[in-house]
């Protein structure tokens, strides 16, 4: 019922299907499925790719006296983070202008340089950056750079599997005399010997399926040092329904972790040069093209709550040793927006 409320809300004027599920609240199966609903019971019609309210849903959402306002802070974006505390945007920016483009090979995406600078404005707030060691586990974003561009850190390990980035961050950090260090690392496998143990914070931004995140978070979690350390990493509410979100939380408080904070929608993937790359790929453009007959995405609507957890005792990682990657690592029903979900699914 919410979702439909939210749909019929959010409809005060014409909009394209991408702009209404960055405002909605649900997963995409519930909002394409809702939305179907209402097209089919026609409060809701589809010109052009365009979504309007019929008379009929103009009158239900009268009924049930929905109205649209904007909540959100403009001098923010609604984060409530400021974009560039420090004062190394534009540097961060000139760096990552030269990035790889990323592939859906290894279910690459990175979100803007302003949230990236969003987020480690957040670590910097809740004490976790200055002279701290910090373990990055892929690393799309190329936070690493950023952070080490606050000369707040002690040391930055970066793990990543794709040797395009391994090397435009070793170039980065040798120009620039960062501390960071980045090795090639495998998830099947565990972290090295000589990192486990060896760090106040992880940040990673895994896979969503289940055994995805236990996976990668059990990676990320081998290399704390224990009680008092943290970890940051994003889940979405598209590809991640609240069922997949309670298991998850119920895997965290088994590592002995608990959750801190959680910026809704924090983090925005850009559409251009990024989401685009793979965008006819998606189960989820399919889906909307079948159902509006809408054929261009218009708004960037992938975006993902930033999380923060803390351990409470000592760390307890749920996979260790090899593991032999099977789909259900990358992909299951909710995988939308995963590009190699079609690609494995046919």
């Amino acid at each position: 019922m919410r979702t439909r409320k939210q749909i019929l809300r959010y409809l005060s004027r014409e909009r394209s299907p991408w702009e209404l599920i960055k405002l909605v609240d649900s997963d995409l199966n519930e909002f394409v499925e809702t939305l179907k609903i209402l097209m089919d019971d026609g409060l809701v019609e589809s010109r052009g790719g365009i979504l309007y309210l019929t008379p009929m849903g103009i009158e239900e959402r009268e009924s049930l006296n929905l109205k649209d306002y904007d909540t959100r802070c403009p001098g923010c974006d609604g984060r409530g983070i400021v974009e560039d505390p420090f004062g190394v945007l534009d540097e961060y920016k000139k760096i990552t202008s030269q990035r790889p483009k990323p592939t859906a090979d290894y279910d690459q995406g990175y979100i803007k340089e302003e949230d990236v600078m969003r987020r480690i404005a957040f670590i910097y707030e809740r004490g976790d950056l200055e002279n701290a060691d910090i373990l990055v586990v892929g690393d799309d974003d190329l936070i690493s750079l950023g952070m080490a561009l606050t000369g707040l850190p002690r040391k930055i390990v970066v793990l990543e599997i794709d040797d395009r980035l391994i090397d435009f961050i070793n170039q980065n950090a040798r120009e620039y005399g960062f501390p960071v260090e980045v090795r090639k690392f495998d998830v099947r496998n565990d972290i090295d010997l000589d990192l486990r143990g060896k760090f106040d914070v992880f940040i990673t931004d895994p896979v969503e399926t289940i055994e995805g995140i236990t996976l990668f978070l059990s990676r990320a979690v081998s290399g704390l040092k224990g009680k008092g350390s943290a970890g940051y990493f994003g889940l979405t509410h598209l590809e991640a329904s609240l069922k997949k979100w309670y298991e998850i939380e119920k895997r965290l408080l088994s590592m002995n972790f608990v959750l801190t904070d959680m910026l809704r929608d924090f983090n925005v993937y850009p559409l251009r040069g990024n989401l685009e790359l793979a965008a006819e790929d998606y189960i989820i453009y399919r889906r909307i093209e079948e159902l509006t007959g809408n054929r261009s995405i218009d708004a960037d609507f992938y975006r993902s709550t930033l999380i923060r957890v803390e351990a409470i005792d000592d760390v307890k990682p749920l996979v260790r040793g090899y593991v032999e990657l099977k789909d259900e690592v990358y992909v299951d029903e909710e995988s939308l927006v995963t590009a190699m979900a079609t690609r494995r699914k046919g």
